[in-house]
């Protein structure tokens, strides 16, 4: 399989978290970034397209390669090189001359794809013209009903594959169906919880080799639940990182500029609040009175950990940008996407790593508390 080498591939890969391409710059790229950032039906696009936003809509033609993340992406349009996509919801209804890579939690491709098609998320449907290269995809439910120029490697719960393969096929899966128009030049190589399913007219040219899958989980089966694991993790926090971060750019920048005035007094008050809050709920819980203000006291408690586990990366996307190329602070697709690239590192770090996100964390929680307390002051 032929890998183009340039900066989107870079980009469009850490988002799906696969790390294929390197770096090049010799190619004009176009930015667009907002709430619903579109591509209009007859719009063209001469170079790269790079967008990010709340809704994506790509209606019109992007000459070169495109790398979107969002929350509902929508691509109608034609794409003359790769598409990489990560959000929410996500279909591709136009043609595509080379690769696709897309990541999110529900998947529809239904144009045609000139090259490799990889999917992860949780319902896969790829329908339409057809794939010209390979197919490698994982998720829960998974339906194949375009034809296949190559081979195919589905991981999945409930696979069902309907169309001509010209190559080998491969699955890992609960539950394997193959439909009517199946139609597999190839091997046919299986591990499943039962024999497929194989409805009539069904056809395996090659040699059919089924595994029953055992219960137990190996080390190689643990590491692929991690892998999809942290991938899912990235994916989600990016993509709410991303409508927090674009939706509410200049509040996310009034929490920044507090936090490089004062770093370490806004820590200590995030530590403050994230000891007084559960312990006062805790206490108001033993009086008649207190008891709803106990109950949304550990509300509010579990909504501030939610809402810190989405900004604390956006803050830190800025801070980082800054430091790393010397500029103004700001928010944007980019200092979004570093934010939550560092942040998952962080993650991955025993105790060190666990002790920085702990640390940013008070900090946004400690900015984030003293501008709700001065909105409060201003009712009043």
């Amino acid at each position: 399989m032929a890998i183009k080498k340039h900066y989107l591939g870079a980009l469009a890969l850490a988002l799906v978290g696969i790390a294929a391409f390197l770096p090049y710059a010799g190619r004009a790229a176009e930015i667009r970034t907002g709430d619903q950032p579109s591509i209009g039906v007859g719009e063209r696009v001469g170079g790269d397209l790079y967008i990010a936003g709340g809704n994506i809509t790509s209606a019109g033609v992007v000459t070169a390669d495109l790398a979107a993340a969002g929350g509902n992406i929508l691509v109608s349009g034609g794409v003359g090189g790769d598409v990489a996509v990560a959000g929410g919801s996500i279909a591709i209804l136009g043609n595509v001359a080379d690769d696709v890579r897309a990541a999110g939690g529900s998947l529809l491709v239904q144009g045609g794809v000139g090259g490799d098609l990889v999917l992860l998320g949780g319902q896969l449907n790829v329908g339409g013209s057809g794939v010209k290269g390979d197919l490698l995809a994982g998720g829960g439910t998974i339906r194949v009903d375009a034809p296949i120029g190559g081979d195919v490697r589905i991981s999945g719960g409930d696979v069902y594959l309907n169309s001509a393969v010209g190559g080998d096929v491969e699955v890992f899966a609960e539950k394997l169906t193959l439909g009517s128009a199946a139609r597999i030049a190839g091997s046919l190589s299986y591990t499943a919880a039962r024999e497929a399913v194989l409805a009539e007219g069904a056809a395996v040219a090659g040699e059919t080799t089924f595994k029953k899958r055992e219960r137990t989980i190996s080390v190689a089966g643990a590491a692929k639940v991690i892998s999809l694991a942290l991938i899912g993790t990235f994916l989600s926090q990016l993509a709410a990182a991303l409508l927090l971060g674009l939706f509410f750019r200049r509040y996310v920048l009034a929490l920044v500029e507090a936090a490089v005035a004062r770093p370490l007094l806004e820590t200590g008050r995030g530590l403050v609040v994230i000891i007084v809050l559960p312990v006062l709920s805790f206490m108001l819980l033993f009086t008649v009175i207190g008891v709803p203000l106990g109950i949304l006291g550990f509300i509010s408690f579990a909504a501030a950990l939610l809402f810190l586990w989405i900004l604390t990366p956006v803050l830190l996307g800025s801070l980082a940008h800054q430091a790393f190329f010397k500029g103004e602070y700001g928010v944007s697709w980019k200092t979004i996407l570093l934010g939550v690239f560092i942040y998952s590192v962080l993650g991955l770090i025993p105790i060190v790593g666990w002790l920085t996100q702990f640390l940013l964390t008070l900090l946004t929680l400690g900015v984030a508390a003293k501008a709700k307390w001065s909105i409060v002051k201003e009712w009043r």
